[in-house]
């Protein structure tokens, strides 16, 4: 008895030990041994838990179940991990990183889902501690075209420049123009669930944690009549330690021009093609040698024989600098309050003087669990930014000759530009047009932009699963312009006596003034309910949104000033003629939306969304739309059929999608006929008001109907991952303007007329080529994207009386490429619709040869060294009706290979990007680049040499060559480019936590760095072409940047 007594003893305290409360602490750390903040630490099976803190430490005081307790560890990225406790009283826990990544949650719209649970079509970039923050890039999105396959966003040219209008998902759904209206193929952008109303260089690069771009209709349709470009979700940063962390980014770098032109810089070259130019033109005879008397005008010999010499781009080019500072403070605190606080500075020197940008950005984010069932949070987010200075004139610097007086050569004034820099051309300081004056026109751009949301979300305590969140949106923005023009723009530097007055021509000052505002609300409210019943999973949402949106802009226009003033536009009230304009204009959109998820043993997936909109724009009878989606997806390496039978094989999904989208793409009042005002022309002073333009209140939304097949593959447990998509999409209704015939009193109408349509394939892959921890061990790291879309028009206007439908080409080859778009049926909406160059004549013999079915010769007044071109039509000769679609200023693929080496903690990462074209696709029009007849007689040379008979060249035409068919001179514009570059150090060394550093990385990047191509003309990627001759404004492409900096991220 007393034996059984003993043993029941013992049997109670080692169960009492079993399920006794302990305390457990311990750190986590990642594969190469640095800490990991704000993992979550759960005991298993139960609500008990905690945060790592900023040194990867936790602990958790009263462990239920002892010894047999589990811990699960979580962290975004990382595979999550169960620990048994054991007798262990402190734990070391290492995570690995999540190769593939499918337990990672993209954002959807209207909520969130695992990456493996998506049937769509979405590609995520995640941003935090990714070595494109390290990069000098003004904003989020330029970074993501080498990340995300379809994705187009073009490089800035300007200080600050904001090129979300241009960028594009997949190609251009809507048919435009000209590149003014290229924000008619912009995405939808959303910044923390509600759609964005700003500029993107709001959001500092440091506080955005992730970016997702919905592609196709099903995953985009639920935003309805805003989403025919794809959906482009950011999503900012949340605290995640439970202690306060600090985070310090800066960087300080230089910019440069990616490509310059190239001009003549020896003295006897520029002399000897201006012989050759002049007697091409006939204005000197051939016997004539390098006689500078005679080859250059009275200023120009001037400043040869004192030895000068100008070189204008480098005058006009500055010193570029760019510094970033970003400091935040975020923090999780009990894991009941999350909040981030960040403030930014930038400040951007363009690469032309008087291109320069600074910006303030703030913004605080805070959710609060208030209950087990009731959160509250908010963020609010201000930009204040200025973007003063009027532009140095690149048609002058590219074209005015070297031999120019940039300084007034009068005593007591040589500190003054000189206007005329060689005696008939304006200086690139002073222009040739008084609005764009670098020294004289005073132009300045300021925004202030406030931007708050509040949310309420309520997870039902009596329905598991349902929850509710209300979320309302608010903005203010503003922006000022002005311009002044001041009364010494109008001075003659030839003439002492007016510089010795500069206010003699007062009465000529002007200048404008521009205030616009725009007050905007969102309201979305959304009912969520996930339910999991056996190996069925479901998941639905049901919501309404309703957003405003007011805009009122205020025009002040002014002239003529009896006295000096020096307060430019604060002073337009002393003018003596002033205009003001006011206008206001404000609309509605309302939406209901639906959702449903479904998924079987995670095996197979089905999603059905739609979305009815409302737009206070369209007229009655068309102002609401449908737009359904559905998807479907079918993990096949789920299967047991499928298991053992691909070598490697660690995930196989096949996912197809289709829906339909919208794009509203009219102005608030476009279905009304509007009015304006004139005066009479015998009476100045007699106001009468006339209807302006017609009205049509069917038109309705564009619309697009997108179809998706992909696969989304890995192998070797992650190592090798990535996914293929095949799309085809149809646009139709686009508003479009329609001549009318001129009885009408009107010269156009809007329409909706036109089809689109885009097909394509894309393709991401990522590998891990050797497997190391990166720190002991060395990894490699790569990426590939690939994209090839092509764009076509279908339809225009419809068919005419005689059943035929028309092509759109005047307003191009009247005006253009730089502003216009030639609509050809059957191409690209970047269709090349010009003559065809064959070549250069390189002797009589060859003009003589080229002749028709009959032996006629087709061009019999050229001369050796024209161009040659294809008598497209067969009629035997060359006219403007052999003109005919050439090719397109498309891609025709892009390739990003991206690597990241990581060693010793060291990291390197680099990004090539080829954008491939040939004779007919990726071409671009470089007039100037190619056709210099006019300029090399009166100004610089380009280090171009046209055709001569010791320069037998196929490219460029000779001297004299007169344009008679105006041929836009069409050149390749493919290229190879080092996109991206970053080596960053991490130090880790005993000093830094002694110093209370959490983490410390100093990092050299650089953008753009080389670029290989046969472009005429400046970026390629770009399409900049070579300016216009002097006193043009035509043509004036600005440089695209090459920046180099250095930086450092502490962490405390």
């Amino acid at each position: 008895m007393r034996n059984r007594i003993l043993f029941l003893l013992c049997f109670l305290c080692v169960g009492l030990q079993a399920f006794a409360q302990i305390s457990i602490s311990g750190k986590v750390v990642d594969a190469g041994g640095l800490e990991l903040p704000g993992v979550n630490v759960m005991v298993k099976g139960t609500t008990i838990g905690t945060l790592t803190d900023g040194d990867g430490k936790f602990t958790i005081p009263d462990v239920p179940g002892g010894s047999n307790a589990v811990l699960v560890f979580s962290y975004v990225g990382f595979q999550t991990q169960e620990i048994k406790v054991g007798n262990a009283k402190n734990l070391t826990v290492k995570l690995q990183e999540d190769n593939m990544a499918l337990d990672e949650v993209v954002v959807v719209g209207y909520g969130t889902s695992r990456k493996k649970d998506l049937a769509g079509s979405i590609s995520s970039v995640k941003l935090d501690d990714s070595p494109l923050t390290q990069l000098a890039n003004v904003n989020a999105l330029v970074a993501l075209s080498s990340k995300i396959p379809g994705f187009n966003y073009s490089p800035t040219t300007d200080a600050g420049g904001d090129n979300t209008a241009s960028m594009t998902i997949r190609g251009m759904n809507s048919i435009i123009t000209g590149p003014s209206e290229a924000s008619l193929n912009k995405p939808l952008l959303v910044v923390d669930g509600s759609i964005f109303n700003g500029s993107i260089n709001e959001i500092a690069m440091t506080d955005v944690e992730s970016i997702d771009v919905l592609k196709d209709a099903s995953s985009a349709a639920i935003y309805g009549s805003r989403s025919a470009n794809g959906v482009i979700i950011i999503t900012t940063k949340r605290g995640r330690s439970s202690k306060p962390t600090v985070n310090l980014d800066a960087y300080y770098g230089i910019q440069s021009w990616t490509r310059k032109p190239q001009m003549v810089t020896d003295q006897n070259e520029f002399l000897n093609r201006r012989r050759e130019a002049m007697i091409a033109a006939g204005s000197i005879d051939p016997s004539v040698g390098l006689d500078a008397a005679q080859l250059l005008n009275a200023e120009e010999l001037e400043v040869y024989n004192a030895g000068g010499w100008v070189d204008w781009i480098d005058e006009v080019s500055q010193n570029a600098q760019i510094q970033n500072y970003n400091l935040s403070i975020s923090g999780n605190a009990s894991d009941k309050v999350n909040y981030y606080l960040s403030a930014g500075y930038m400040k951007q020197d363009g690469l032309i003087v008087g291109d320069d940008y600074k910006k303030l950005t703030f913004m605080a984010k805070m959710d609060a669990k208030v209950t087990d069932w009731l959160t509250v949070g908010m963020r609010a987010s201000y930009y204040n930014a200025s973007n003063p200075g009027q532009i140095a004139n690149i048609q002058s610097a590219t074209w005015l000759s070297p031999y120019s007086h940039k300084y007034v050569r009068y005593d007591g004034y040589t500190d003054w530009y000189e206007r005329y820099a060689n005696g008939n051309v304006a200086s690139p300081f002073w222009s040739s047009s008084e609005t764009t004056s670098y020294l004289w026109t005073d132009r300045d751009k300021k925004y202030d932009n406030l931007n708050g949301t509040g949310f309420v979300q309520i997870d039902f305590p009596f329905v598991k699963g349902l929850s509710y969140k209300f979320t309302m949106n608010a903005v203010k923005n503003t922006s000022n312009i002005d311009m002044f023009v001041n009364p010494q723009y109008f001075l003659d530097t030839r003439k002492v006596e007016e510089l010795a007055d500069p206010y003699k021509y007062t009465a000529e000052a002007n200048g404008k003034s521009e205030i616009n505002q725009t007050y905007a609300w969102t309201m979305d409210n959304v009912f969520t309910y996930t339910k999991d019943f056996g190996k069925n999973h479901l998941d639905a949402m049901l919501g309404y949104t309703r957003d405003a949106t007011h805009q009122n802009q205020l025009k002040t226009a002014y002239s003529g000033f009896k006295l000096p003033t020096v307060l430019g536009s604060y002073g337009q009230n002393l003018a003596t003629t002033q205009q003001i304009n006011k206008t206001l204009k404000e609309w509605q959109n309302v939406g209901y939306m639906a959702r449903v998820n479904y998924n079987y043993a995670n095996k197979y997936y089905l999603t059905a969304n739609f979305r009815r909109d409302g737009f206070s724009g369209f007229a009655k009878g068309s102002k609401w739309a449908n737009f359904p989606g559905v998807s479907a997806a079918w993990t096949l390496s789920q299967e047991d059929f499928m298991q053992n039978v691909i070598p490697g094989l660690s995930f196989l999904k096949l996912r197809g999608s289709y829906g339909l989208t919208g794009n509203q793409s009219i102005e608030a009042y476009a279905t009304l006929a509007t009015v304006a005002s004139g005066y009479t022309w015998y009476d100045a002073s007699s106001l009468y008001i006339y209807q302006n333009s017609l009205a049509n209140e069917e038109l309705t939304w564009a619309t697009t109907k997108t179809g998706n097949f992909g696969l989304d593959f890995g192998f070797l447990d992650g190592r090798i991952s990535g996914s293929i998509d095949v799309y085809k999409s149809k646009t139709n209704d686009m508003l479009l303007n329609r001549s009318l015939p001129y009885m009408t009193g009107f010269s156009e109408a809007k329409f909706n007329a036109g089809e689109v349509m885009n097909r394509g394939v894309e393709l991401a892959l990522n590998t891990i080529n050797i497997n190391g921890d990166g720190k002991d061990n060395f990894r490699w790291e790569s990426g590939l994207t690939f994209y090839r879309n092509k764009n076509k028009i279908v339809h225009l206007f419809g068919k005419d009386a005689n059943g035929k439908e028309a092509n759109d080409t005047g307003n191009a080859t009247t005006n253009g490429y730089e502003t216009a778009r030639a609509l050809v049926i059957g191409e690209s909406i970047n269709a090349a619709w010009d003559l065809k160059m064959l070549g250069i004549f390189q002797s009589q013999a060859e003009i003589d040869n080229y002749v028709d079915a009959n032996g006629n010769k087709i061009q019999p007044d050229a001369v050796p060294g024209d161009i040659k071109f294809l008598d497209y039509n067969g009629d035997g000769k060359i006219s403007t009706d052999d003109r005919h679609c050439i090719g397109d200023m498309d891609p025709l693929f892009t390739i990003n290979l991206s690597n990241t080496l990581s060693w010793k903690n060291f990291s390197l990462y680099f990004n090539f990007r080829w954008d491939a074209g040939n004779s007919s696709h990726f071409i671009g029009s470089d007039p100037f680049g190619n056709y210099h007849n006019t300029a090399t007689t009166s100004g610089a040379q380009l280090k171009v040499a046209p055709w001569s008979e010791n320069n037998p060249t196929n490219d460029h035409p000779r001297l004299g060559y007169v344009n008679t068919y105006s041929y836009y001179f069409w050149s390749q514009r493919q290229y190879l480019k080092l996109k991206d570059l970053s080596l960053s150090y991490t130090f880790d060394q005993p000093w830094v936590k002694k110093a209370n550093i959490q983490n410390l990385r100093l990092y050299l990047s650089g953008t753009d760095l080389f670029t290989i191509t046969g472009w005429s003309g400046l970026d390629p990627e770009t399409g900049g072409t070579i300016a216009a001759g002097p006193g043009s404004s035509r043509y004036g492409s600005k440089p695209a940047y090459r920046t180099i900096t250095i930086g450092a991220n502490i962490t405390f």
